[in-house]
């Protein structure tokens, strides 16, 4: 098989099983993002920043690098329509015109909710879609995303095919911009003279970055919520807060959490260690009571949450005290 016809498969199959196996997707019902299988909140955005940069950076690097050859060697919907159309117009098919028409239609029938279904995982949980689909869940928004993207793409498979790449693809119009007579000839080679090299070292830098930001992520976060802020009562004035933790991991994990600068005469009601299940959050409430007859102060309390493996996140939160009504 030709080094050509490999890199189409491969391709295609990589973008039906992207997001099936969460190599990369965002989930913005959970706002999560997914890199190679590993979770991350939306408050990693440094990461997801990073990743859509190189996916930026890779398309246009390509441009430059080989010209075109992205079409004819990578394009899923090239690749798709070239080898339909194959089919299509094989001999037997090419002979009676009704057959190939009928082919036509069921194989954009076929084929239409496949690739709609793989776009939409993109950004929506796949299991969740295909929970939806097969209960004809009208009520949810994304199926009627589903329905949506589905005709686009039979329509796209029926009609439209190679018209779209000539006349209306924006990346192809981009590959224009970009390419030049180097990279029409050299390929690899660009890679390692003028502004090809600029585009690898760049591609090396941002890659290295996003290794090193997925291997020093905490896989969890914590965020902080004011409740009750100052309430006066007879003897004392009152805090509290929400604090939750999200699990990013795989895995069930225990977190303990341990209270910087918190005077001994408070009266506190808070938690020490919290349990919180597989991709899923937990919320506990912060309770501090202070005395009224304690000289006013504005105290700055520093709460560390550790997971299990060490990683640790600081939360900072201020409490005035005052003997004022």
């Amino acid at each position: 098989m030709k080094k050509r016809t490999l890199m189409q498969f491969f391709i295609l199959l990589l973008f039906f099983i992207v997001p099936l196996f969460d190599i990369f997707r965002i989930d913005f019902m959970h706002l999560r993002f997914y890199v190679f299988r590993q979770s991350f909140s939306f408050h990693d955005g440094y990461i997801l920043m990073l990743t859509v940069l190189i996916l930026v950076f890779t398309f246009v690097s390509i441009s430059k690098w080989f010209g075109r050859k992205f079409c004819g060697w990578m394009c899923p919907h090239n690749t798709f329509s070239v080898y339909v159309t194959k089919l299509l117009k094989t001999k037997k098919l090419h002979q009676k015109k009704w057959l190939r028409s009928m082919m036509d239609i069921l194989l954009s029938f076929i084929f239409a909710p496949i690739i709609g279904f793989s776009m939409i995982a993109y950004f929506y949980s796949p299991y969740d879609l295909w929970k939806e689909i097969i209960t004809l869940n009208a009520t949810a928004w994304s199926f009627w995303a589903y329905v949506v993207a589905t005709g686009f793409f039979f329509i796209m498979i029926h009609r439209l095919r190679h018209r779209f790449c000539r006349s209306a693809c924006p990346y192809g119009i981009l590959q224009f911009a970009f390419s030049d007579k180097h990279s029409q000839q050299s390929g690899i080679k660009n890679m390692f003279r003028g502004t090809g090299l600029v585009l690898t070292l760049l591609m090396a830098a941002f890659v290295s970055v996003l290794i090193f930001s997925i291997s020093t992520s905490n896989n969890f976060t914590v965020s902080l919520g004011k409740k009750l802020q100052g309430v006066v009562t007879q003897d004392h004035i009152i805090y509290t807060y929400s604090l939750q933790i999200e699990n990013l991991s795989a895995q069930s994990s225990t977190f303990k959490i341990r209270y910087e600068n918190l005077p001994s005469h408070w009266e506190i009601t808070v938690p020490e260690q919290v349990l919180v299940k597989p991709n899923a959050s937990a919320e506990e409430s912060l309770l501090f009571r202070i005395n009224r007859a304690i000289p006013g102060e504005n105290r700055m309390i520093t709460i560390h949450v550790q997971n299990e493996t060490g990683a640790e996140i600081l939360r900072q939160v201020s409490l005035v005290t005052s003997q004022k009504q």
